[in-house]
């Protein structure tokens, strides 16, 4: 063979490498989608605290980048938004993707289409967002939902009120918040508490209450349920290694209870006390556990207080941290037409790129690990940190759980019903529930 003709297979080939080469690249830098339609579809995208306007810049890259795909938003009323999502899939007329809660998956699992592998893979997806995310919405090992930020609790504290009473920095265990709700609370006559140590111990006027005995329980090692998801086992005994036997679960409804038995010398609240919000913003208040949320609700309602945010006191010092999420995901319904698109846009939305974007525009905790460090010297640095060790208390429908556990507290609290006996009731009856189609 000529010299020629070796230089013209050699041209072709390096010629065929060099757009291999190219092409290659290009892929490596799109929205893992490419196995989305080219033909035009539309998606209806149900959520709750997203409003239209922050939506907007997700849905205009989205659209520009598949010209076929039109995608039309709806903001929910978060307190109808479940009733309205369960009819509306009832009915068939439900959105193609909708928001749901992290502890909403066992209920919707069976209404949901799993991510393809070219939206996430279950590594690529728990190497992208914090891990109580990869907890809450992996199961059997597909990926169903996806958050734009997670939010954990943290301790809400009147720096004022803490200086007044000699506290210079916040509780960082439990036996600290005890010491200082001492030194922070003024009771009056009767029942009447004019200045509070921390709104703990009741569930009808503390914000989040089921949340907090959560995030309790949870700290002090309790198992929420079995290792098959089949039974709860809160109520049960917890051997550590070294053979001490502990009930975590009745030790934690014990020490929130304390805060509202005026036998304790910790008694700082009871059922007459102001709403715990009202109560934070009115001056009346030294600790609040809250989410992140409630700073927007504080500027509103109370723009000069002065007060900081720390995080959630931990049963012992030097223990591994545990914190509680709460956040919602967006998730696919069996009911689209266009799977595909669908999981591309939850992709293209919770991207580095687009979520920086988010924000900058409204401003929250971040849900992927990459971003975490950038909000840590931050208003928002608590949250953020806190996220890293989050953790969410498995319920197989959530509504009715925590229904259940504030029953518990009212039956401690209220009623003056025994710890270990109430335990053992809202066990049974959560072992009791059953989801949608279960014999």
């Amino acid at each position: 063979m000529s010299k020629t003709k070796w230089y013209w297979i050699g041209g072709v080939v390096a010629l065929a490498l060099i757009v291999l080469f190219f092409v290659s690249l290009y892929n490596s830098t799109k929205t893992p989608t490419s196995s989305v339609s080219s033909a035009p579809f539309k998606l209806v995208v149900w959520g709750t605290f997203e409003d239209t306007e922050n939506m907007a810049p997700f849905i205009s890259d989205f659209e520009q980048k598949y010209k076929g795909a039109q995608i039309e938003y709806t903001q929910k009323n978060a307190q109808d938004y479940e009733t309205d999502l369960l009819n509306a899939l009832a009915a068939g007329t439900g959105p193609d993707i909708f928001v749901i809660h992290n502890d909403w998956l066992p209920k919707y699992q069976d209404k949901l289409i799993e991510a393809p592998k070219e939206a996430f893979t279950v590594k690529s997806y728990k190497d992208t967002f914090v891990d109580v995310a990869s907890d809450d919405f992996v199961s059997n090992g597909k990926v169903y939902a996806a958050p734009l930020s997670v939010d954990s609790l943290a301790l809400y504290y009147n720096k004022d009120i803490l200086g007044s009473a000699g506290i210079a920095l916040p509780a960082k265990t439990w036996d600290d918040l005890k010491r200082d709700v001492k030194k922070i609370t003024v009771r009056g006559d009767g029942s009447f508490i004019p200045k509070s140590g921390v709104a703990l111990g009741a569930s009808s006027n503390i914000n989040r209450a089921v949340d907090i005995l959560y995030l309790f329980m949870l700290q002090n090692k309790a198992v929420p349920y079995t290792s098959d998801y089949t039974q709860p086992t809160f109520d049960q005994a917890v051997t550590d290694n070294s053979g001490n036997t502990t009930f975590p679960a009745a030790d934690s409804l014990a020490f929130y209870g304390s805060f509202s038995n005026p036998s304790s010398d910790v008694y700082s609240w009871n059922n007459k006390s102001n709403y715990s919000i009202d109560a934070f913003v009115n001056g009346e208040l030294g600790y609040m556990y809250g989410y992140s949320y409630l700073k927007d609700t504080i500027k509103q309602k109370a723009p000069n207080l002065n007060y900081d945010v720390a995080p959630v006191p931990q049963p012992k010092s030097g223990q591994n941290l545990v914190n509680l999420a709460n956040y919602y995901g967006f998730a696919v319904s069996k009911q689209t037409k266009s799977p595909n698109g669908a999981w591309a846009f939850i992709s293209s939305m919770t991207s580095k790129k687009s979520l920086t974007d988010y924000y900058t525009r409204h401003p929250l905790p971040a849900a992927r690990k990459d971003m975490i460090s950038d909000q840590i010297d931050t208003d928002l640095g608590v949250f953020a940190s806190a996220n890293l060790t989050a953790k969410s208390f498995y319920k197989k429908d959530a509504t009715k759980v925590d229904s259940i556990i504030s029953d518990l507290i009212d039956d401690v609290t209220l009623r003056g019903k025994q710890i270990d006996q109430s335990l053992s009731n809202a066990s049974q009856k959560i072992g009791q529930l059953r989801l949608s189609g279960e014999q």
